[in-house]
């Protein structure tokens, strides 16, 4: 597997056989429900067709990780790249893309939909969004928002000709020896092995702080279940710009001792994930780090609000997650409007009770097999025969 930053406008060498091209820009968390629609098309497909994912640096590594693309192309979609966009559809126009899968439902979609006539690919695959009267181009599937996002995308490789169900298990997230290494050498020391760890991620992406739960609420989880919990360690997660605020928690909780830890800003992606598979429970709100963590079948605790959990907290075994939701008449409101309406005050996540995490933790923490009584729900679609969930356009240029 190769990544391609585009330059002087090729990506590769021209093959015979057409590549499949698949657009998915956004975080770690959208890239993640990416996962089952690339194995129904690997499936589907077979070895024998390319598969070229496009997507941000930032999301590149965790593409190579899921093994499931050939090659990655990086194409950043901020401030409309107009001669990247166009580089990058005459590289795909000579390689002769036969299908071009745009993912975007909410950012960019604009930008995606140009490049994917760029890429001339006779046939071309995308969303529209209710009350949406744009003309229709090539083939397209209704984004239902109340449906789960890897559903949506499974819709659309079952209207490529995938119709069989993705094999599982899926493609194991790629872990080395060095990311495990990395992972140990944070533990060394700290963590024995007798103790329990719970890995507490407090943060949520700068488009939608209102999916935060409130640091009071972690600290007293974490003093409580401390006090519960024998040989307990937390390790308290996030990136480099997020260490700051991760750091208010620790302070709030510096009466522990050397129980907790923070180590946002220390941790690389495969190190970050090696550490996850070593933790007996991981708390987190509706982020990256969760859906990575359901991605990795860990024990997982999440707490969603703004966003309903139907939405894109499908990943994992459903037995080894506990999905606290407590949502207002507001809720869910990310992605359906600009501003939330509470304006901030995110009461949806405020209403989730620090007893209720702390159940729910200390369920995973006492060494449970499963969860059943907590697990969550899986859809389970009935799909039309008709095409009435689709538009279908003429694929001229």
């Amino acid at each position: 597997m190769s990544i391609a930053f585009l330059q002087n406008g090729h990506v590769s060498a021209h093959r015979t056989t057409p590549p499949l091209c698949v657009l998915k820009w956004g975080g770690l968390g959208s890239v993640l429900t990416t996962r089952p629609f690339l194995q129904a098309l690997r499936d589907h497909f077979g070895k024998e067709r390319t598969i070229i994912y496009i997507t941000s640096a930032s999301n590149a590594e965790l593409v190579e990780r899921m093994n499931l693309a050939d090659r990655i192309v990086v194409l950043e979609p901020n401030g409309f790249p107009i001669l990247q966009t166009l580089l990058l559809g005459r590289a795909l126009r000579i390689e002769k893309t036969g299908m071009f899968f745009d993912l975007q439902i909410h950012t960019h979609r604009r930008l995606g939909r140009i490049l994917a006539r760029l890429s001339g690919a006779p046939r071309r695959f995308s969303f529209f969004r209710a009350r949406e009267t744009a003309p229709c181009d090539g083939y397209e599937v209704f984004a239902n928002p109340f449906a789960p996002v890897d559903q949506l995308y499974l819709e659309m490789a079952r209207l490529a000709g995938a119709r069989r169900p993705p094999s599982e298990p899926h493609h194991a997230l790629l872990i080395s020896r060095a990311d495990e290494d990395k992972a140990h050498a944070l533990l060394h020391g700290w963590l024995g092995a007798y103790d329990r760890l719970l890995i507490v991620n407090p943060n949520a992406s700068e488009t939608a702080y209102v999916r935060r739960w409130p640091l009071t609420s972690y600290a007293e989880t974490i003093s409580v279940l401390l006090g519960q919990t024998p040989r307990l360690r937390v390790a308290l997660i996030g990136s480099s710009s997020e260490r700051d605020y991760v750091g208010k928690l620790h302070q709030m909780v510096a009466t522990s001792g050397n129980a907790v830890r923070n180590f946002a800003g220390m941790t690389t992606l495969g190190s970050l994930m090696a550490l996850i598979t070593r933790a007996d429970c991981v708390l987190s709100n509706d982020s990256g780090p969760l859906h990575l963590a359901l991605a990795l079948g860990a024990r997982v605790v999440g707490l969603f609000g703004p966003v309903h959990p139907d939405h894109n907290a499908h990943l994992g075994s459903p037995e080894r997650k506990i999905i606290l939701y407590r949502p207002v008449l507001c809720s869910p409101c990310v992605h359906h409007v600009a501003v939330p309406p509470c304006g901030g005050d995110n009461r949806c996540m405020q209403l989730i009770a620090i007893e209720d995490v702390v159940a729910a933790c200390g369920k995973h923490l006492s060494d449970t097999s499963t969860i059943k009584e907590y697990a969550f729900p899986q859809w389970q679609f009935r799909f039309h025969q008709s095409g009435t969930t689709h538009r279908v356009a003429d694929m001229c240029i």
